[in-house]
């Protein structure tokens, strides 16, 4: 099962803070963002993006179904003009032991993104893990 895309692309932020910020994690909002803009009027509702632990993430909805998009850089990639990058996509869990963490929605979110980053002239190397 997809859960990690990463990319490299020198098209989204990658400057320090000044002066530096210890565990600066504010890379990636610019790319969840751009990523709701590029999915906008289609299947799935992008919402605002939210710092998290590891950049931002972003709730997405289809239909009944929710799912959580993280973004993120790689840490040897702060400060770079070309970056790695990393989109990883997870099913919202509910509670109980039941519920698939696939579900054809959730394959339908993995190919836009894909498809997305695909398209891109200035992405190169995408590639799951």
């Amino acid at each position: 099962m997809k859960n990690q895309i990463s990319f490299m692309s020198g098209l989204f932020d990658t400057s320090e803070l000044s002066p530096p910020v210890a565990n600066d994690r504010h890379f990636g909002e610019d790319l969840a963002l751009w990523i709701a803009r590029k999915s906008d009027g289609g299947e799935f509702v992008f919402g605002k993006p939210i710092r998290s632990a590891n950049g931002w993430s972003q709730s997405v909805t289809a239909g009944k179904e929710k799912f959580v998009v993280g973004f993120g850089i790689g840490n040897a990639s702060v400060g770079k003009e070309y970056a790695e990058w990393m989109i990883t996509i997870d099913k919202s869990r509910t509670w109980g032991p039941f519920g698939s963490k696939d579900s054809p929605s959730r394959s339908r979110l993995c190919d836009l993104i894909h498809n997305i980053l695909r398209d891109e002239r200035g992405i190169r190397e995408v590639q799951w893990s």
